[in-house]
């Protein structure tokens, strides 16, 4: 191929253009699976919250275990006219999920979570990659790192401190999930989840209460090589007993993402993630959240593919400032 430009600039156009032709002369994408992310404050993990899930399902008889591990990490202060919050503190949230095929359209997930609160280590690496990148730092650098501060005041009394680490068995959650429509172009499924109070309230890894939740999750194929994905439902949260004054007992939530998968083993991934507030407060990380993940998924072979992401706080201070998340997909 003749080119009329200077050395440099030529390889320059070669590469976008090979890079053009890769990209659009891959393989077909299977149907996305979303990330499994959600709002990782500890005011919002106590509540039965689903994680993203496929729209489409499993087989009769065919089964996964799904381990995922997000990392979050934020420092917060906030008043308003009778509140007043500070937190600054390391989650990590490893859950621990089982899928099932009961028969043809139906199927089974057990969700099993486990919670620890701690100073972490993760504060310095934060703060040298909001500086690197150029983004604010907030009240960071004021603040000694790796330090575990939970305290939260309404009308000059105090309601929770925490100033320990502390960690254990969240709150177990069943679901089960019907395949109401499934094409190679698109696929429709609707989820019920039961959430038990199985953790600890007095370490906030639990909100002492049961919970349900109902859901439509879909997704279409836009391109060979591009998926839309998405849902949204609606959540109940039963009387528990962190900030019970304040507590919602209804929220709505959902998310939307796009899948990019240019090569058979490599899928690139945005998702936007969104809850109304649980709680009827003044104060910015009690209230609704807006988060936006991004990563991509290595698919290892037919049986194991790993998922890698980083989701931050769109609105911000409502949300940890930043989450990292692995996940490994076993189909058995």
């Amino acid at each position: 191929m003749y080119c009329s430009k200077k050395p440099a600039d030529c390889r320059i156009s070669g590469f976008f253009l090979a890079s053009t032709l890769i990209f659009s002369t891959t393989g077909f994408a299977e149907h996305p699976s979303p990330f499994l992310t959600r709002n990782e404050s500890p005011f919002s993990l106590i509540y039965g919250l689903p994680l993203p899930t496929p729209a489409k399902l499993l087989k009769k008889n065919q089964s996964r275990w799904i381990n995922s591990l997000n990392i979050s990490n934020t420092i917060n202060s906030q008043i308003s006219n009778n509140e007043n919050l500070f937190i600054d503190i390391e989650t990590w949230h490893i859950n621990f999920l089982y899928d099932y095929g009961l028969k043809e359209n139906w199927m089974l997930r057990i969700q099993l979570p486990y919670i620890e609160h701690s100073g972490g280590f993760l504060d310095s690496s934060i703060d040298t990659y909001h500086q690197t990148l150029g983004l604010p730092e907030g009240i960071r650098p004021d603040f000694p790192q790796d330090q575990i501060i939970i305290n939260v005041h309404q009308n000059n009394e105090e309601q929770i401190n925490i100033n320990s680490a502390q960690g254990s068995l969240g709150d177990i959650s069943i679901q089960l999930a019907w395949q109401a429509q499934q094409t190679a172009q698109s696929a429709l499924s609707y989820w019920l989840s039961l959430k038990l109070p199985t953790g600890d309230e007095n370490k906030l890894t639990g909100s002492g209460a049961t919970d349900i939740a109902a859901w439509a999750s879909a997704d279409f194929k836009l391109t060979d090589t591009r998926w839309l994905y998405g849902q949204a439902g609606l959540l109940y949260m039963s009387d528990g007993r962190i900030l019970k004054n304040i507590q919602n007992n209804w929220a709505v939530f959902g998310n939307s993402g796009i899948k990019f998968q240019p090569w058979d083993s490599i899928e690139l991934k945005a998702q936007l993630d969104f809850h109304s507030a649980f709680y009827n407060s003044e104060l910015e990380f009690l209230d609704h959240i807006i988060q936006l993940t991004f990563g991509g998924s290595y698919i290892i072979n037919k049986k194991h593919k790993l998922d890698f992401a980083i989701a931050e706080d769109i609105k911000d201070s409502a949300s940890p400032d930043v989450n990292f998340n692995i996940s490994w997909w076993i189909y058995l």
